[in-house]
């Protein structure tokens, strides 16, 4: 390991250190616990002679995995620092513990190897103490690799694998005699809550003491038992003779009379402090404490879930842990932000979604009352190994040991859409699949087997891509739950064949517990219909889907619950969305802004009264008029309330009924500007909002660009910009719009252009979308002068990039993936063998302006070459 200089890095921890030293002598016997997240010196192995101070929580794929394909490192890095160990602690243990780092970690202290951990989600502790030099700097380096490993899940998935230490990282000092720290537990005792009633609750407080002195101790053992109020309810004890370097298993049980129960809408929670002290000195050597809840539930496969004895249906989210800049790497402060912002909407249940999150997750969880789904990321595929096996069950245990006490947590979960590779991997054999299947079974089964020997108390649960192969593999069979991973109207089918799925495999397994574990499409806050169909990716359609499940969901007594995928967007880098590297399907965007359909749960969730009118392209409309030229719209009003009263500019007053949640106004209102607000009992909404007519485009164009999104039904919002592309129409004389041609599909089961990442440019969904084939694009305009943008792209990622002066019989094989163009206006020729393969490349977003004298209107020509001309977008300004 190379010398480097650690100035400020040591004067932050000696700083950090003599705070601890200047305490008292009694409190400075017992365990200290402080952050060692400032100041470390970074590099990638990429990049060996580049070095970075760092804070932690750190990834160092905050940003690349956005960009470009081939940007996003995956490999090693490795975090140093040197800390100032002092004398006093001569004599104790220390230990560092992790909150987690993806995937792989090894740490050094002063060049020698301490330990190394597998698997980037659960915590862990290593004991520094016969590596340390007191009186002294210690050189502590920490190497982290995030490179695909065919041993550690997950092998592949839909989010990114963020390498880095990208959790906070302790150092803790305790004495020789102290509670457990490094084992699958990280320092976690476990509280056990196995017979619950509404009279009395039995807890059993398990934890193991360690004396790493020489000799023999005498020591009390204490337990205090504090009420949800913070006073003690109970205290137990027990003195202990522990022999030298022993490890001595520490049990105490008992019962809580009329227990206040947890329960979402009273989150109530008790706390276990244990302490130990010294039998002959009276000196305390450790404490150690864990909230806890006394709650009970079960799952029926008719009635679904029940929680403290009465019927509670579960409604909620997925949630991935990644934010925009930050990656994965969030302050808990974040976390706080997520949880709140869940339990806000009126979700009662969780999925925490693909892996274990950071610890403050299930504080949150337990706190705010979200009972939650845990899981472990085995995903799509497995690995026939031990090595794999090994640590997959390695990975369940330190789930469970590490989050076992708190009382949100009702299911713990093992895999997820585990068949999926296997089901869309043509090139496998039947013999290869078999071999697959009898492995991945295998594997599900001693999962399943650990899960219950650790805890018996809880349910095991596994979620299901929507395939028969996991009923007719039986592995379906083994988990208490299975959660259904469902995408009618999206990846699959259509909305309404939602309940005829249930309905058949509730049928065909009337004993086996059933959840919705994800649903949900793609959504974009900058697309805006009223005529939504499956992959426009607008908010409308997202509404119109989530409305289809819920009520589909809620006519059946037997789903037990339903979770949203996801709570937000969040980052994958394989993603070509009309957000590249985004998965769009969240109820909020990345940043965290809303998007309508969060508010639509409210409306269906909330016991307080709530009334909200959603939101599109801030507060522009371009309607359809009627025959006395007013705007037509329809606004969507979400509340809980039975009635929604309507105010248009304080003057007409519309009242309607509110049916599950949601009630639509069908609203002729003037071209211009105008003022909403909806009463629902005493709560209000006020919007404003412009109306313009896109009949009278062509009227708008000496006031601002007419801008037209070409081959879509939505109409586009660049928050740049702040302009709107109009959704496309066929021209109608006085009028405006595309002749001839047709949209261009690249998946004829889909309705929206093509998915592929448009480079050059954030508007993505503006290229992704035409017409091809057109032969004219026309504006009746007045006479004038006009500057012309046309936006293109070539979606044909093979298309190619050939010159052709004549076709002839050579050229023929080259037709179909050939496409040039001439484009003209007005007959006069501006743009000759346009080929945007040869000349800009596939998939790019290409933009060419021109000036055009305009008489008798603006005709934009089309002239095949070769293939068939396509237009993305068309923008038309009067030049002053």
């Amino acid at each position: 390991m190379r010398k480097k200089s650690f100035g400020t890095k040591r004067i932050v921890s000696f700083l950090g250190l003599l705070l601890f030293a200047l305490l008292d002598g009694s409190v400075y016997a017992q365990r200290q616990e402080f952050t060692i997240n400032s100041s470390w010196q970074f590099t990638l192995d990429c990049e060996p002679s580049m070095s970075e101070t760092v804070n932690l929580p750190h990834t160092w794929n905050a940003q690349d995995a956005f960009t470009d394909k081939g940007h996003y490192y995956r490999g090693k890095g490795t975090y140093e620092k040197e800390l100032f160990i002092p004398n006093e602690w001569q004599n104790k243990r220390l230990f560092i513990r992790f909150e987690g780092a993806n995937q792989s970690t090894r740490l050094w202290l002063n060049k020698q190897l301490v330990g190394e951990h597998h698997g980037g989600y659960t915590g862990f502790v290593f004991e520094l103490s016969d590596y340390i030099r007191t009186g002294e700097d210690n050189e502590l380096m920490i190497e982290v690799d995030n490179r695909h490993n065919p041993d550690i899940p997950p092998l592949e998935a839909d989010f990114n694998f963020y390498g880095g230490v990208y959790r906070d990282v302790s150092l803790i000092v305790s004495n020789s005699v102290h509670f457990d720290l490094a084992s699958e537990a990280a320092g976690n005792f476990l509280i056990q809550t196995p017979e619950v009633t509404a009279d009395k609750a039995e807890f059993q407080v398990e934890s193991v003491l360690v004396n790493g002195s020489k000799s023999k101790r005498g020591v009390q053992i204490k337990l205090n038992i504090f009420n949800p109020q913070g006073e003690i309810l109970k205290t137990l004890s027990q003195e202990r003779k522990l022999s030298a370097g022993s490890q001595n298993s520490i049990r105490f049980s008992d019962f809580i009379q009329n227990p206040a129960l947890w329960s979402p809408e009273h989150p109530h929670l008790y706390k276990a402090e244990l302490t130990v002290t010294d039998k002959k000195t009276g000196q305390q050597l450790d404490e150690m404490s864990s909230s806890f809840g006394c709650r009970w539930f079960s799952i029926d496969a008719e009635e679904g879930f029940f929680l403290n004895g009465k019927p509670l249906k579960l409604i909620g989210v997925n949630r991935h842990q990644d934010y925009p800049v930050l990656g994965n790497a969030l302050p808990n402060a974040l976390h706080r932000k997520d949880y709140e912002l869940i339990k806000e909407m009126g979700s009662n249940f969780v999925r925490i979604a693909h892996y274990p999150h950071d610890p403050d997750v299930y504080r949150l969880c337990d706190e705010l009352g979200l009972l939650a789904w845990s899981e472990i990321p085995i995903i799509n595929e497995i690995t026939n190994s031990t090595t794999f096996t090994n640590n997959c069950l390695q990975m369940q245990r330190e789930h469970i040991m590490q989050f076992f006490n708190h009382p949100s947590v009702v299911m713990w979960g093992y895999m997820n859409e585990i068949f999926l590779r296997m089901v869309f991997n043509r090139k496998l054999t039947d013999d290869d699949k078999e071999q697959i299947i009898a492995t991945t079974v295998e594997l599900a089964q001693q999962l399943d087997d650990e899960t219950r020997r650790l805890d018996p108390d809880r349910l095991t649960a596994m979620a299901l891509h929507n395939n028969q192969v996991y009923n007719t593999t039986g592995i379906a069979d083994i988990p208490d739950v299975i959660g259904w991973n469902l995408y009618f109207g999206w990846y699959d089918a259509t909305l309404d064949d939602l309940g005829a799925f249930l309905d058949k495999e509730h049928k065909r397994y009337p004993k086996r517990p059933i959840l919705i574990t994800e649903y949900g499409p793609g959504a974009d806050t900058r697309i805006h219909t009223e005529n939504p169909k499956p992959w426009d990716y607008s908010e409308a359609y997202q509404l119109k889907s989530h409305q289809s499940y819920y009520r589909q969901v809620m006519e059946r007594p037997f789903v037990a619950g339903m979770t949203a995928w996801n709570f937000a967007d969040f980052g994958s880098a394989g993603r070509q969305d009309t957000r590249p590297r985004i998965n769009q399907k969240g109820l909020l965007n990345f940043d965290r802004t809303d998007k309508n359909v969060y508010h639509y749960y409210q409306a269906l969730l909330l016991e307080t009264p709530f009334v909200y009118m959603e939101r599109h392209n801030p507060g522009q409309y371009f309607c359809d008029a009627d025959s006395d030229g007013n705007g037509q719209l329809l606004l969507h009003v979400f509340s809980n309330q039975p009635n929604v009263e309507l105010l248009v500019d304080d003057s007409q007053i519309l009242n309607q009924a509110v049916k599950d949640g949601i009630t639509e106004f069908q609203l002729t209102l003037p071209i211009g500007h105008h003022i909403l607000k909806a009463k629902a009992g005493a709560v209000s909404d006020q919007y404003n909002l412009d109306v313009y007519s896109r009949s009278s485009l062509n009227q708008l164009i000496d006031k601002q660009a007419v801008c037209v999104n070409v081959g879509s039904h939505c109409d586009y919002y660049d928050p740049l910009t702040k302009e709107i592309w109009v959704h496309d129409q066929s021209y109608t004389k006085g009028e405006w719009g595309h002749v001839g041609g047709t949209v261009y599909q690249r998946n004829k089961q889909k309705f929206q252009g093509t998915a592929i990442n448009i480079t050059g440019t954030d508007n993505d969904p503006l290229f992704q979308t035409m017409q091809e084939g057109l032969s004219e694009y026309r504006f009746d305009v007045a006479d004038g002068s006009y500057r012309v943008t046309l936006l293109l792209t070539e979606p044909n990622l093979k298309a190619s990039s050939s010159l052709i002066y004549n076709l002839t019989d050579e050229t023929d094989e080259l037709a179909a993936d050939l496409r040039i163009f001439d484009v003209l206006v007005n007959g006069h020729m501006v743009l000759y063998n346009l080929n945007m393969a040869r000349d800009f490349g596939a998939a790019h977003a290409v933009a060419i302006s021109f000036e055009a004298k305009v008489q008798n209107g603006l005709v934009i020509g089309f002239e095949n070459k070769a293939g068939q001309a396509v237009l993305s977008g068309i923008k038309v300004e009067k030049i002053r």
